[in-house]
């Protein structure tokens, strides 16, 4: 008996495939979660990343940077709340990927350049955000919430 997923679901996708469904759109393909703002909510906020960028060379980089974009939206705004959320956005161009976590505001606002100490146990990890991504920055404000991304260029395979 054959499981029907197996035989709907290729075992591995092919890069030319992924690249031809990409450029159908203008500006790649966007996917969007919402996930309850709770500090175990983030391995899944990963899992998504992981899934989506299962046949990328940058599936790593970015499942790294929502785990740390996550976890800064339910520490340190009121994502973390009662009855919080994040929002994890994937954008995925032929060249790019990048990486946004939406909060529900009332927080700290990201400080990408700002170096901590090297034996400090918490903040390094925008800093680590902004060495692995090619650009990082971030929208909004404490009333509305904020949008913290990173893009990655070096997306495509290497030979």
């Amino acid at each position: 008996m054959h499981d029907v997923a197996e035989t709907l679901i290729p075992r591995q996708v092919r890069r030319e495939h992924v690249d031809a469904m990409i450029d159908l759109r203008p500006g790649g393909l966007t996917w969007r979660r919402t996930f309850p703002g709770t500090p175990h909510q983030v391995p899944y906020a990963r899992q998504f990343v992981r899934y989506l960028l299962a046949d990328s060379p940058c599936r790593d980089d970015a499942e790294l940077i929502v785990a740390e974009l996550a976890a800064n939206a339910v520490q340190h705004t009121s994502s973390g709340h009662p009855r919080g959320t994040f929002i994890v956005e994937v954008t995925r161009t032929t060249a790019t990927v990048t990486v946004a976590v939406y909060d529900c505001g009332w927080g700290g606002t990201p400080r990408f350049g700002v170096r901590g100490r090297t034996d400090a146990e918490h903040g390094r990890g925008l800093a680590v955000v902004a060495k692995i991504a090619d650009r990082v920055g971030y929208e909004g404000n404490d009333e509305v919430g904020h949008r913290v991304w990173a893009r990655i260029r070096r997306c495509q395979p290497t030979t």
